[in-house]
């Protein structure tokens, strides 16, 4: 059985750990960014806000409703609303996955003349897993309008690039949203050296101020 797809709550619990310590430890995920979480009975579990992914105690993991109340462990991600836009839109998704990993991040930072689908079909495995990746909209991290954006597309996709920030990816099984994730990564890398230099888009001026007013250092 993949795992994420049933089993004991504690299970799916220690699988969330288990699968964010293999990603921080082979470089996916770094600091306190990225978050995991899997559905369970009546809502999902997430790991909690500013948790490395490599240190997770699987008792501490936060537990969410389906109607996005906390309800049990540490206080839930503050991307928390982003896996539940996405689970109310795809209902047969069983967890997900958000990284800030590298690759990923670098073409999310890119100008793209299509961004229904930034990412070529470079390999077989890469369009079995992920299809097509659109790109949505930059917003500050924690902006709720985010998860109006993810919602638009998440529908129809089961893997999404947020714009100057990283990939949301939705599976049938923790297993399969993990091994998904790690295609999508790979199949970054591969077309950033494939490809020359390319127009980028940074931040504004204007978003970079904003991002002081919402995060005073």
């Amino acid at each position: 059985m993949a795992e994420g797809s049933g089993g004991s709550e504690n299970t799916i619990r220690d699988w969330i750990a288990r699968h964010g310590e293999s990603l921080y430890a082979r470089g996916y995920a770094h600091g306190s960014s990225g978050n995991i979480s899997a559905r369970i009975d009546g809502g999902f579990l997430i790991s909690p806000t500013n948790s490395c992914l490599g240190r997770l105690d699987p008792a501490r993991i936060s537990k969410v409703a389906d109607d996005g109340t906390h309800v049990g462990g540490d206080k839930p991600s503050k991307e928390a609303f982003l896996h539940l836009a996405m689970y109310r839109k795809r209902p047969t998704s069983k967890a997900i996955v958000h990284l800030h990993s590298t690759h990923c991040v670098a073409v999310s930072c890119m100008c793209h003349d299509d961004t229904a689908n930034v990412l070529p079909p470079i390999t077989a495995y890469y369009v079995m897993r992920i299809g097509k990746l659109p790109l949505v909209p930059y917003y500050p991290p924690g902006e709720r309008s985010l998860a109006d954006a993810v919602a638009a597309l998440a529908e129809k996709h089961s893997a999404v690039l947020l714009a100057n920030h990283g990939p949301v990816v939705a599976g049938k099984s923790l297993d399969d949203a993990v091994y998904s994730v790690e295609e999508l990564e790979e199949t970054a890398k591969l077309y950033l050296l494939l490809n020359g230099p390319k127009a980028l888009s940074y931040l504004t001026q204007a978003q970079v101020a904003q991002l002081g007013e919402l995060f005073p250092s």
